[in-house]
């Protein structure tokens, strides 16, 4: 392999380390309570024992009724 294509992977790769190490990171316990607080704070509409049952307008994944018809 010529030298000039051993250089330029290693270039390469040395700028993918670099970006990575400038990522920001946060603590597992502070990633684990913002999770807790997300999962606390929004409402799961496949958790209905947390959250309690939905009306059936409110459910995302229930199909619509319709009030108009398509013609063609």
């Amino acid at each position: 392999m010529p030298t000039e294509m051993r250089l330029q992977r290693q270039l390469d790769h040395n700028k993918r380390l670099r970006e990575q190490y400038e990522l920001e990171r946060i603590s597992v316990s502070q990633a684990s309570a913002l999770l807790i607080k997300y999962c606390m704070s929004t409402r799961d509409v496949f958790v209905t024992q947390v959250w309690g049952e939905l009306d059936k307008s409110e459910d995302p994944f229930m199909a619509q009724p319709k009030g108009c018809c398509t013609l063609m």
